[in-house]
């Protein structure tokens, strides 16, 4: 039996995931080209093109949270801690390419924001189904 009627292997208790959108599968990935190439060109002191890129990722950044918005509450709150991590790097970069201080009145409060919605994705991605509580 072939098509959508088909069985699938398995004991039948497995959930697939539901499969992820195009433009996920593509703004995923560009985002990460981005951002590579923005540390890349910053790392050179390429300033405007690190920039351009910068600006990319941030948009890109943003463009994830969006497609995202509907999904799981984890994903949501990784794509949060990403663009917190964004953001950090962002600053980061254009102050340091300007010959200025790191900006840790905004650096670290985005560290931090970031962190707490990273810790909270992987708190919400366990599965506490698989704990049991021997003797109840």
């Amino acid at each position: 039996m072939e098509g959508a009627d088909a069985p699938r292997g398995g004991s039948g208790d497995e959930e697939d995931p539901p499969p992820r959108s195009f433009a996920k599968r593509v703004v995923d990935p560009l985002n990460s080209v981005a951002w590579f190439l923005m540390d890349a060109l910053w790392m050179c002191k390429l300033a405007w093109p690190a920039h351009a890129f910068a600006a990319v990722t941030v948009v890109t950044g943003v463009w994830l949270l969006a497609l995202g918005w509907r999904q799981k509450r984890g994903l949501l709150l990784a794509d949060l801690g990403l663009n917190c991590w964004i953001v950090m790097n962002v600053v980061w970069m254009v102050a340091d390419l300007n010959g200025y201080p790191t900006p840790l009145g905004a650096a670290v409060p985005l560290a931090v924001v970031g962190a707490l919605f990273l810790a909270l994705a992987a708190w919400y991605h366990q599965d506490f189904r698989r704990l049991r509580i021997h003797g109840r």
